[in-house]
């Protein structure tokens, strides 16, 4: 059994189940716990994991009267969170999804992941952030649609984020543990995170916490310069000591958002845009020979058809991931070769 945690700003609907809209204010928030049976899920169907998860809503009671009477469902789920951390030595490891995904989708997206990287020798506690995509299927005015979710879900992201560096600061010495916190951004996922950040500036300007070991980006639907930008993401690197941009020159699902909505080039698959303004601490890895684009038989899951998806699936790539999450200086990082700006895998 796998058990993930979550924050969503999806509406909450009868049953524990959330559906495709907003709640009614924007920001706000819901946890829980999501439990997903059996093992190697990785290797399943994604609908078939989502179809058995168990979803568990944290209580939530607000008083305006008396804020002391209040029970937040925040402070229910990073208590049982930071006890699992406290009592396994695990690191933890926040999720962005990426388009088109329902909220199940995303549960079993985020036990998948949680599965795979354990496998990999990385045995995480994941919270995954689950923002209203629409999970409507692939076309143009999905793409469209789940892109203005994205960037709309900002601020709840944001506000997640701050509340947890809340929760950190206040917790008593004697109770604190020392895992690491690493975020994980997958596609449209990253467009999210440019929400969050620039929500994040408006309470904490361009100081923002230091909460994060690792960010990761896979095959961010991000613009290239995104990184370089104080409109952006640049203020993330603030928050962390190291971040990691994972592409693939060939991704077939960036090159399709370009031609949606006339994207610049994608972070994802042209890599950062090189200039002065871009810090050291910004590393590329490209994974485009790595690329499994067919399998057949019982490797049939390891195929990546869109060149999209190798985060999940690609043991080449875990292989590095797994590496960067231990914090292996770059240099030190088996598997990889030096090339003039990024790291070549394959």
């Amino acid at each position: 059994m796998t058990t993930i945690y979550f924050a969503t700003n999806r509406k909450l609907a009868p049953g524990a189940e959330f559906s495709d809209a907003f709640h009614d204010n924007l920001d706000e928030l819901r946890f829980g716990t999501a439990t997903c049976e059996g093992r190697e899920l990785f290797k399943r169907d994604i609908a078939d994991v989502a179809a058995s998860a168990t979803i568990e809503v944290a209580p939530e009671r607000l008083s305006a009267e008396n804020a002391a009477a209040s029970r937040l469902g925040s402070a229910a789920v990073f208590g049982r969170l930071q006890a699992e951390l406290r009592d396994s030595g695990k690191d933890a490891l926040i999720y962005i999804h990426g388009y088109n995904y329902s909220f199940r989708d995303s549960v079993a997206r985020a036990c998948q992941l949680q599965q795979w990287l354990a496998a990999g020798g990385r045995d995480m506690a994941v919270c995954l952030f689950a923002w209203p995509s629409r999970g409507a299927g692939v076309s143009t005015g999905a793409y469209r649609d789940d892109r203005n979710r994205a960037a709309a879900a900002g601020p709840a992201l944001g506000r997640a984020i701050l509340k947890a560096v809340d929760f950190v600061r206040g917790t008593p010495r004697g109770q604190a543990c020392n895992s690491r916190l690493h975020l994980v951004a997958h596609s449209m996922g990253a467009w999210a995170l440019r929400g969050a950040v620039q929500s994040m500036r408006t309470f904490v300007g361009d100081n923002i916490p230091p909460l994060f070991e690792e960010v990761v980006l896979f095959a961010a639907d991000e613009d290239d310069d995104a990184l370089s930008a104080r409109a952006k993401l640049s203020p993330i690197l603030r928050g962390c000591r190291r971040a990691t941009v994972y592409l693939n020159r060939q991704d077939l699902a960036l090159k399709a958002s370009d031609v949606a909505v006339g994207n610049p080039d994608r972070l994802g698959k042209a890599g950062p845009e090189q200039g002065p303004d871009l810090p050291p601490k910004v590393v590329t890895v490209n994974a485009s020979p790595a690329i499994i684009w067919d399998a057949t038989g019982a490797a049939a899951w390891t195929r990546d058809e869109t060149g999209h998806q190798y985060y999940r699936n690609n043991t080449i790539v875990r292989d590095d991931v797994v590496q960067v999450l231990a914090g292996t200086s770059d240099a030190e990082i088996k598997g990889r070769a030096e090339k003039p700006n990024f790291w070549l895998l394959g």
